[in-house]
C-alpha cells in the first residue's frame, strides 16, 4: 500500500499596501465623508480623462448642492508651485467657461450629465469652485499666486471635518464662505432682484444708557435659530479664517448633542440671552410705520424693527454659540422634532450695533474683549486662549509679540511645519503654550539686557515700547521687530539643525524617540539669551564653527522645566 504525502502547505503572503497609496485613499475617504454630511452629492469620475480648450486632464471628484460645484484635485504631501502650475492651466479654462466646459464634460462623463440635467438649474446658474485638498498644504506664496482656487491643508480639513461632524449639514453656511461664495449665488437666493433682509422686532437703548461709547447702538430682540445658524459667524480660535480675530473656542460636540437632546425632551428654549455684534448697516425702523428712524430720535428707549441683512456672516456670536448651534440640521433621530423648534421657537438676543466708522481690526478688537470679558469671568481661560485674545487686545505687549514670532516660526525657519499653533495642527506637532510664555517671552521683551530688543539697532526703537507714540510708527516699528527677532533665531535655529543632523528635526511618531521638544526648544531660547547679554550673537556660519560636536551633547538628560539649565549649558560649553 502506497502512502500519500501530504502536501505542503503553501503559506499565503498578504500583499504589501504602498503607503503612498493608503494615504491617498484615507485621503479621499474623509474628502467624500465630510461633503456628504453637510448635504452634497458625489458625482463619479474616476479615470475620465477629458480634453477641454486643447488641454488634457482627469478631475478627481466632483460634488454638487443646490447649483454649487465643487471640483477636487487631492494630492498627498505638500502641494508644490509646479503641481498647482500644471493642473491650473486646465482649472483656469474651467473657472473662465464654466457653461462651455459643463458642457463637454457633459459628453465624457454620463452621470456628470443625468446630475446635471436633473439639478433644477440652468447651466449658467452654477457655480464651479476648485478646491486643493493637501495633508501638509501650500506655501502662502502659492495661495497668494493662485486666489482663485481653494486651499485645504491637514489643519483647515480637520477643522472642517471636526465641525460637520458636531453641526452636520449647519456647517454648510461657513463652507459656503470658505469657497467665497456669498448668499446670492447659492440655490433659490439667486432668483431675488433686490438684497434681502430678516426683520425682527425689538428695543433700542439708546447710547447714553448703554454705557457704550459713541455711535455704538444696543438692541434686543427675538430671532428664531434657523436665521440665525445661517447668518451668523463665530471667530473661532483655530478655524480656517486669516488674521487675528481667532478667539473662540471650539464647539463642543458632546455639549452640542446634549443641549440638542435638551430641546427635544424639555421642548423649552433656553432662556438667556445670545450676545453678538452686528452690521453697521443694521436697519432701525419704526415699528409702526417700517420707516427708518432718523438718528436724532435715537435718543431714548423705544420699540423698533430691527433690519439684519441676509448674508453670510452677517451677525458675530461673542457668547452663546452652543445655544444656537444645538438647532443644527442633521440626519440624527432628533432631526424631525429639531427641525420644527428651529422654525418655530425664539430665542433672546442682545446685539451691539457697531459705529459706521470702525474698520475689521476695531471690530475685532472690541469682539475679542468682550468675549474676554463674559468668559473669564465665569471660567478661568486657558493660557494659549488668553494668549491669542493678547495677540488681538495688545499685539505690543511682549505675550503678543512671542505669540506672533512663534507663528511665524512655525511657517519659516528649522521649525515650520512642527509647531502646534493651531488646536487642529496634527497632534504629533509640539505644543507651543510653554514656549511662548517661558522661551520667548523673556527673549523678547521690550527691555532688559538679555532681550534681542537690546540688540536691535533701529534708531527709533524706543517708539515701540511708547504706548503715546505714533500708532503707525508704532505698527512699523512692529513689523521691524519681529522680522528682526525671527531672523535672529532662524540663525541660531539652523547652525544647531545642521550640527545636530537635519534627520533629528523632524517629528517622531514614537515620543521617546523625538528630539525637539519644548524643553529642548525653550533651552535654545535660553541660550540666545545669553548670547544677547554677552554680546556675542553671529552669523549662521560663525554659530556652526562654535558648536562644533553638539550632536554629542546630552540633550536628552534635561527633562520637563530644565530648559533654563539646559541654556546656560549649552551657552557654557560652546560659546563662553
Amino acid at each position: 500500500m502506497i502512502k500519500k504525502t501530504a502536501k505542503a502547505k503553501v503559506k499565503k503572503t498578504k500583499r504589501a499596501i504602498d503607503p503612498q497609496k493608503l494615504k491617498q485613499l484615507k485621503q479621499k475617504r474623509g474628502m467624500r465623508a465630510f461633503f456628504a454630511r453637510i448635504g452634497f452629492k458625489r458625482i463619479p469620475s474616476d479615470g475620465i480623462q477629458l480634453r477641454f480648450m486643447n488641454r488634457d486632464g482627469e478631475i478627481d471628484d466632483i460634488f454638487l448642492i443646490e447649483n454649487i460645484l465643487v471640483l477636487v484635485e487631492y494630492t498627498v504631501g505638500r502641494t508644490g508651485s509646479a503641481h498647482v502650475a500644471k493642473k491650473s492651466i486646465l482649472y483656469n479654462s474651467i473657472l473662465k467657461h464654466p457653461e462651455e466646459w459643463i458642457d463637454t464634460y457633459s459628453t465624457f462623463n454620463a452621470n456628470f450629465k443625468t446630475e446635471i440635467d436633473s439639478c433644477g438649474y440652468a447651466q449658467s446658474e452654477l457655480r464651479v469652485r476648485i478646491i486643493y485638498v493637501s495633508s501638509e498644504g501650500v506655501a502662502d506664496d502659492i495661495e497668494t499666486a493662485f486666489q482663485n482656487y481653494r486651499f485645504l491643508d491637514g489643519t483647515r480639513l480637520r477643522y472642517f471635518d471636526a465641525l460637520s461632524k458636531t453641526i452636520h449639514k449647519s456647517a454648510r453656511h461657513e463652507f459656503y464662505k470658505y469657497l467665497n461664495l456669498d448668499y446670492s449665488e447659492i440655490g433659490q437666493q439667486i432668483y431675488n432682484t433686490s438684497g434681502d433682509t430678516r426683520n425682527f422686532d425689538g428695543y433700542m437703548l439708546p447710547e447714553h444708557h448703554s454705557g457704550y461709547q459713541k455711535g455704538f447702538k444696543v438692541v434686543s430682540f427675538y430671532a428664531d435659530p434657523e436665521t440665525l445658524l445661517a447668518v451668523s459667524y463665530v471667530l473661532r480660535q483655530d478655524s480656517w479664517r486669516d488674521g487675528e480675530g481667532l478667539y473662540q473656542r471650539i464647539l463642543i460636540k458632546s455639549k452640542i448633542a446634549s443641549m440638542r437632546k435638551y430641546l427635544v425632551d424639555a421642548q423649552r428654549v433656553f432662556v438667556n440671552n445670545i450676545v453678538v455684534t452686528l452690521p453697521s448697516n443694521t436697519q432701525l425702523n419704526d415699528s409702526a410705520t417700517s420707516k427708518n428712524i432718523p438718528a436724532e430720535n435715537l435718543d431714548r428707549l423705544k420699540q423698533v424693527k430691527i433690519g439684519v441683512p441676509y448674508s453670510a456672516n452677517m451677525i458675530g456670536l461673542v457668547d452663546g454659540q452652543h445655544r444656537i448651534f444645538c438647532y443644527h440640521e442633521a440626519n440624527d433621530p432628533l432631526e424631525k422634532k429639531v427641525s420644527e423648534l428651529r422654525k418655530r421657537q425664539n430665542l433672546l438676543v442682545t446685539g451691539l450695533i457697531f459705529p459706521s466708522s470702525w474698520n475689521d481690526h476695531q471690530k475685532r478688537q472690541f469682539e475679542a474683549k468682550l468675549f474676554l470679558e463674559i468668559n473669564d469671568n465665569q471660567a478661568r481661560a486657558k493660557s494659549g486662549l488668553k494668549q491669542s485674545i493678547e495677540l488681538i487686545l495688545n499685539p505690543y505687549s511682549t505675550i503678543a509679540i512671542a505669540k506672533e514670532i512663534t507663528n511665524r516660526l512655525s511657517k519659516k525657519g528649522p521649525l515650520a511645519g512642527l509647531l502646534q499653533t493651531n488646536f487642529f495642527d496634527s497632534p504629533e506637532m509640539i505644543k507651543t503654550t510653554s514656549i511662548v510664555s517661558y522661551g520667548l517671552r523673556p527673549l523678547v521683551k521690550l527691555d532688559g539686557l538679555d532681550s534681542l530688543f537690546a540688540a536691535w539697532n533701529d534708531p527709533g526703537k524706543a517708539n515701540l515700547a511708547d504706548s503715546k507714540a505714533d500708532l503707525a510708527i508704532r505698527k512699523g516699528l512692529l513689523e521691524k521687530y519681529l522680522q528682526f527677532c525671527v531672523d535672529e533665531i532662524n540663525k541660531y535655529l539652523l547652525a544647531m539643525m545642521m550640527k545636530t543632523g537635519p534627520d533629528k528635526w523632524h517629528l517622531k511618531a514614537n515620543r521617546k524617540e523625538q528630539f525637539l521638544t519644548p524643553t529642548t526648544i525653550n533651552g535654545f531660547f535660553v541660550c540666545i539669551r545669553r548670547l544677547v547679554e554677552n554680546k556675542k550673537l553671529m552669523s549662521q556660519a560663525k554659530y556652526e564653527t562654535r558648536l562644533d560636536g553638539v550632536a554629542s551633547f546630552p540633550f536628552g538628560s534635561f527633562k520637563s522645566s530644565a530648559w533654563k539649565s539646559l541654556g546656560d549649558r549649552l551657552f557654557s560649553k560652546y560659546f563662553s
